[in-house]
């Protein structure tokens, strides 16, 4: 019984540095208890002596043996960890594995030749039974520091474009180091290497893998730098938007202003002589003439109508027949700055798929209607879309530069009880939204429903 307490508490410490590196960069599946619960549970199946444990050891045998099968199982039982507990990509997934364990061996062989260099003989026994050791604890402890230190640096803060580029040339450097301290471990046991020259060479290595988290966070700062320089340019797009939608309004109005005083001058002539019957007529014709309307959209909310009269403009500007289908949105509740950026997004997109297209074949059409809950729709035209796992392949070059306006579009409808659906159908792609009418909350969920053609 105490054989195994003991067991769970070194697999406990190893995996707790494994946690505390994960949580730098990825969001934890469940809160509080529950997900030190399932911490617990988790190092009660994976001690060094229980069944399951063995069984996976087992397994990494069969694709070789010695250190080879040891960094198989290790890396193994450090990516389910990191799979049942966090969210993430499969990529991170195996990248920051595979820098944590390299992270591992290179400290573990600094400590080894540090102390080789003072007593040999002591070190080789602590070495051949590790886990019962002091030599085993000191490398945890280094472990914790480290993964801790990493952890206050850098709080998780979540990606906006998903981009798993940054950790691919980390974890080629990291397969590099493992494989070196691999044979580090091999030449150290042979009597082919001292401990000076495993102690030097790990400290190289060591610092190989700091380097490769330094460069991960600096990868994550230039994206973060590129959204928010595409959100700046977005910004600056609308505003000019806004100002030409405005001016092109004005000038209607001055127009509406000037005809306006022609008319009454017109009117007042027929009074004055008294033709009663032609300013009569003269009336009935204006009526049937007073099609047009400054307006293009009266939802009879100010954000809203301001948005999509100016993206009217942009699409007659561009030659796009674009539609809407609007009730009375007094009523909103929904923030305005996500209305916006909901609206503004998707409206974006649909204009920049239908100038892709001649211009006879560009259509959009938008529903935005209020009852018990806001349902908005857009439809437009659009050349073929590829949708995989509720993201569009974006042909844009480089791609890392884009994709930020839809996922805006999700972080915002994150904040309510809403759900959407993307489809491409015939021609015609669509984005269909069904949200409470409610102010937003940290706790709201979006659920979302894909279909593909």
């Amino acid at each position: 019984m105490i054989g195994h307490l003991v067991a769970m508490l070194v697999s406990a410490v190893a995996f707790f540095g494994a946690i505390l590196l994960y949580g730098a960069f990825s969001p934890r599946r469940l809160k509080g208890w529950k997900f030190w619960l399932c911490f617990a549970v988790y190092c009660t199946l994976m001690e060094g002596a229980g069944p399951l444990a063995n069984g996976l050891y087992s397994a990494c045998g069969i694709l070789g043996g010695g250190v080879g099968r040891q960094t198989l199982y290790n890396v193994t039982r450090y990516l389910l960890l990191y799979v049942l507990l966090f969210r993430e990509r499969p990529m991170v997934y195996l990248s920051t594995t595979v820098i944590f364990y390299s992270w591992i061996c290179c400290i573990e062989n600094l400590v080894v030749g540090t102390t080789l260099i003072l007593q040999a003989d002591t070190v080789r026994l602590a070495v051949q039974n590790s886990e019962k050791s002091w030599l085993f604890w000191i490398n945890q402890l280094l472990v914790l520091c480290g993964c801790a230190a990493i952890r206050k640096a850098h709080p998780y803060q979540p990606q906006t474009n998903g981009s798993q580029n940054g950790f691919t040339i980390p974890a080629i450097i990291s397969l590099v180091s493992i494989a070196i301290t691999a044979r580090l471990q091999n030449g150290y046991y042979q009597g082919e290497i001292n401990g000076a020259f495993l102690f030097y060479f790990a400290g190289i290595l060591l610092f190989a893998d700091v380097m490769t988290f330094v460069l991960i966070v600096w990868n994550e700062k230039d994206e973060r730098l590129k959204g928010e320089n595409l959100t700046l340019t977005a910004r600056a797009r609308t505003q000019a938007e806004s100002i030409e939608a405005l001016s092109a309004s004005y000038t209607a109005q001055r127009k509406l202003t000037h005809d306006f005083n022609a008319h009454l001058a017109t009117l007042s002539s027929y009074l004055d002589n008294e033709q009663i019957k032609d300013a009569q007529d003269y009336i009935t014709t204006l009526q049937e003439q007073q099609t047009d309307r400054i307006l293009i959209a009266n939802t009879h909310n100010s954000t809203i109508d301001a948005l999509l009269n100016q993206k009217a403009q942009v699409a007659k500007k561009n030659s796009i027949d674009i539609r809407f289908k609007v009730n009375d949105l007094s009523g909103i509740k929904v923030a305005p700055i996500d209305l916006v950026i909901i609206i503004g997004n998707l409206l974006d997109n649909a204009i920049e798929a239908c100038v892709k297209l001649p211009a006879g074949e560009r259509e959009i059409y938008a529903q935005l209607l209020l009852e018990d809950t806001l349902f908005l729709s857009f439809r437009n035209t659009s050349p073929p879309v590829e949708i995989v796992n509720s993201y569009i392949a974006t042909t844009k070059k480089p791609p890392d530069l884009h994709g930020f306006g839809l996922q805006n579009v999700k972080t915002a409808l994150g904040k309510y009880d809403s759900f959407y659906d993307m489809a491409y159908e015939d021609g015609y792609f669509s984005f269909t939204i069904e949200m409470e009418n409610d102010l937003p909350s940290a706790t709201k969920k979006t659920r979302f429903l894909l279909h593909e053609s």
